[in-house]
């Protein structure tokens, strides 16, 4: 996704686009239902994930956030 996102701001850039990656965490949603559970440690929600989406989205004109790592507090990677 990294290259994706990379590629296509490099094709867009010319143009005053922006391309966002926003890479998540460990998040608390359904995803987890399939594995037999949540994992142990703190998880993001679902509202911490938009309200960084919001955060990259309102950047003053101008600047482009290329990558956003938003991961709970003691996730080892």
């Amino acid at each position: 996704m990294t290259g994706l996102a990379e590629n296509t701001r490099r094709e867009v850039t010319q143009w005053g686009v922006g391309v966002t990656l926003i890479a998540p965490g460990r998040v608390e949603t359904p995803f987890w239902d399939g594995t037999g559970g949540l994992p142990p440690g703190e998880l993001l929600t679902a509202g911490q994930i938009a309200d960084s989406v919001v955060w990259a989205m309102t950047q003053p004109a101008g600047v482009d956030v290329n990558t956003v790592v938003v991961r709970p507090l003691g996730q080892p990677n």
